[in-house]
């Protein structure tokens, strides 16, 4: 599992985001001996700035803005139930731990999704109204979410894999409201860069590439929500 988190970089940090990540998308045989030249700084910032973004070391950072796989199992035919299990055996409670001390600082939330993903950003707005008092909207719809985006909001996006639409235009413009917005995608997928402010991988066991968006299952997100929910009532 990965979590990306950019909101809270500091100006310079920003900075040598955009520089480093520029760098890595053109040469994932960039090295941090270089890439420390490139920021005016020394290798050991450079390996603390990308473990404040959520990456475990620098190669693993230049992986992902290179596009390039990053941890994944080697593929293998499995059946729905056999990857549900491996992804049940290398849960990660931290990832919830995450989530929970970003979404406990809005008390305006706005869910979105579409096709069955809408219906998991459905029953997550049904469990989460039970367990706090937060102004929840739940939505598959673009313009209304925009409508309702403000400042101390933040908009809460599921896909599976943020393949079948892309969500930068809602980011963008949400943001512009003063909102914030989070990705939740169950899969792990480094082949494009999202504007979420915060970005969340479920799992690294895909599913079938041949199912479409719509076909695949939204299991992991049901069992992430349900584990969201118990720790909210403890």
């Amino acid at each position: 599992m990965l979590k990306l988190n950019t909101d809270h970089l500091t100006k310079l940090e920003q900075e040598m985001h955009m520089k480093l990540s520029k760098a890595s998308a053109s040469s994932a045989k960039l090295r941090i001996t270089e890439a420390a030249n490139m920021c005016n700084t020394s290798p050991s910032k450079v390996s603390k700035f990308v473990r404040k973004l959520g990456f475990q070391t620098f190669k693993q950072y230049k992986l992902y803005f290179s596009g390039q796989k990053v941890d994944v199992q080697e593929k293998k035919t499995s059946t729905e139930l056999e990857r549900l299990m491996e992804f049940l055996k290398n849960f990660d409670p931290e990832v919830v731990d995450g989530f929970l001390s970003i979404i406990k600082r809005y008390n305006k939330i706005i869910i979105y999704g579409l096709g069955p993903s809408f219906i998991s950003a459905e029953y997550f707005g049904y469990k989460l109204a039970t367990v706090t008092d937060k102004n929840i909207t739940v939505t598959q719809h673009e313009d209304y979410a925009e409508r309702l985006a403000n400042e101390g909001t933040l908009l809460l996006v599921f896909s599976v894999t943020g393949k079948f639409v892309s969500f930068d235009t809602l980011f963008q413009r949400t943001k512009a409201t003063g909102a914030d917005s989070m990705l939740i995608l169950e899969e792990y997928d480094n082949k494009r860069h999202f504007l979420a402010d915060y970005i969340f991988h479920l799992s690294k066991f895909k599913q079938s590439d041949d199912l479409r968006s719509f076909e695949k299952t939204r299991t992991v997100f049901f069992i992430f929500i349900e584990e969201v929910i118990a720790k909210l009532r403890q």
